[in-house]
């Protein structure tokens, strides 16, 4: 007859006491426990009692913060435990950190964008998260939005560059052929040349301009020292001082004269300055009375006021003394007459030819001068973006700069379009091999350059000290941004 187990029969064979036994094994586990309990309490204890914070850290704090040391409550402002979190007003009190945008409808914590205790990084290089939390739904306080309501990230959902836009136009009022200008065979000062983009594309002064100087110049037309621009300079803190993000601006005196000679009469070897049209006129004068005044002898020789432009003195080359003369030339009754008959033909040459070449006018009329239209020339395209030529110069100006070799008309808007970034900058950043691609990269959340001038509270003694004072944990608030 078989054998039946069944799972009654089977437990009765368990002694169900065998835990009330003595049994050094477990009487070792239950000693062990205690002492270890014992031991951590009395760690936390003797931290406790000396002072030291370094028990409650949850990582080794960023490199902008890392002066803090254990100085815990420099941030957390209450007795140092786990649930003290660093409010607004802890980092307030050292970054007046301005507003994102008056009409913003949620301002989020500085905490929830900038986490601490991540090891040695930048605190500016924050997780999308914080901007798509709002940019992906865009709501402003009034209704009415300038920018894209709906932003999942830069290779993901990101609108066009607005220069790149149908519709865009061109804020230049500065005429340019970049087409004409990179041609091997353009006249320079000394011969044919083949200009680079450096030639007058420049993010720092460490050489001179090569087409800056002309042959001969008055002091008005001498080489300039620009320095940085409320438009050139960057909102995010982490500026550069080898060289600036973006370019110099275009001066004619440091990137134009010595092609574009202002040249307004042969006797007179000095270019007129590139000034206002009543200020180049009152420079030809003075120049021709000073010159008829010592020598008195051009008066015998005639002056013809209505010679074409291309027998006028070319623009760009200085050329020797040279008596102009045809059919319609006529002499001069008296100085004042001379110097007249020749300050109209020169300003004739500069107002038609020369100035016109670049500048939009009005013309001159009965002897009144022409209204130049003002000079603009944009020095930054994506005003609300963040851009350094400076971390791409290892490429080629035409890598990005694609069609400015063949630009012909002064509107062309030779930037790249967002495909363009596309290619090297992506979300995934490093992991996927390539550049990163989050929003902190070309966007920064507070204005830095608005920024209102912090006083300073602390000390080395409060900084690296392990024990603070009261007043010392307790830093006040900073003065809310407005």
């Amino acid at each position: 007859m078989p054998r039946i187990r069944t799972a009654k029969a089977l437990s009765r064979r368990i002694d169900l006491q065998y835990f009330k036994r003595p049994h050094g094994l477990r009487k070792a586990q239950i000693v062990l426990s205690i002492i270890l309990s014992a031991a951590a309490l009395l760690w936390l204890l003797i931290h406790r009692a000396v002072g030291s914070q370094n028990v409650y850290t949850s990582g080794p704090l960023s490199s902008a913060h890392a002066v803090f040391g254990a100085q815990c409550a420099l941030c957390h402002v209450k007795q140092a435990s786990f649930r003290a979190h660093v409010s607004d007003s802890a980092c307030l009190s050292c970054h007046d950190a301005p507003v994102h945008n008056i009409r913003q409808a949620f301002t989020p914590a500085c905490t929830s964008c900038h986490v601490e205790h991540e090891g040695n990084m930048r605190l500016a290089a924050t997780a999308d998260s914080g901007c798509v939390q709002c940019h992906s739904e865009l709501k402003t306080t009034d209704g009415k939005l300038n920018f894209d309501a709906h932003i999942a990230g830069f290779d993901k959902k990101h609108p066009q560059f607005a220069p790149m836009r149908a519709g865009y136009v061109d804020p230049g009022t500065i005429k340019l052929n970049h087409f004409v200008h990179l041609q091997p065979t353009v006249r320079g000062p000394r011969g044919q040349v083949q200009m680079q983009c450096s030639d007058c594309h420049r993010f720092a002064m460490r050489e001179p301009w090569p087409y800056s100087v002309a042959t001969v110049q008055p002091a008005t037309q001498m080489t300039v020292s620009v320095g940085e621009t409320l438009e050139q300079q960057r909102k995010r803190r982490d500026v550069g001082s080898v060289a600036s993000a973006y370019a110099l601006p275009i001066k004619y005196v440091n990137q134009c004269a010595a092609c574009h000679l202002l040249q307004f009469d042969p006797l007179i070897a000095e270019p007129a300055p590139h000034d206002k049209p009543d200020v180049v006129r009152a420079f030809i004068l003075a120049k021709l009375e000073a010159y008829v005044a010592s020598h008195p002898e051009v008066l015998r020789q005639p002056v013809d006021a209505n010679l074409p432009l291309d027998e006028e003195p070319r623009r760009n080359i200085l050329r020797q003394t040279e008596v102009l003369a045809s059919p319609t030339a006529r002499l001069a009754s008296s100085p004042q007459q001379w110097v007249q008959q020749r300050a109209d033909v020169a300003e004739r040459l500069l107002w038609k030819k020369n100035c016109n070449l670049c500048h939009a006018q009005t013309e001159e009329q009965g002897g009144v001068l022409p209204t130049k239209v003002k000079a603009v020339i944009p020095m930054r395209w994506l005003v609300n973006a963040e851009f350094d030529h400076q971390a791409h110069r290892m490429m080629t100006c035409t890598a990005c700069h694609s069609r400015v070799q063949q630009s012909r008309a002064t509107s062309d808007i030779n930037l790249p379009d967002i495909a363009v970034c596309r290619n090297c900058h992506q979300q995934a950043g490093r992991s996927v091999q390539a550049a990163d691609g989050r929003c902190f990269e070309c966007h920064s959340y507070h204005d830095w350059r608005k920024e209102k001038p912090i006083k300073g509270k602390f000390d080395i003694a409060h900084l690296r000290s392990s024990h603070a004072g009261p007043a010392d944990t307790q830093p006040s608030a900073g003065k809310q941004a407005e």
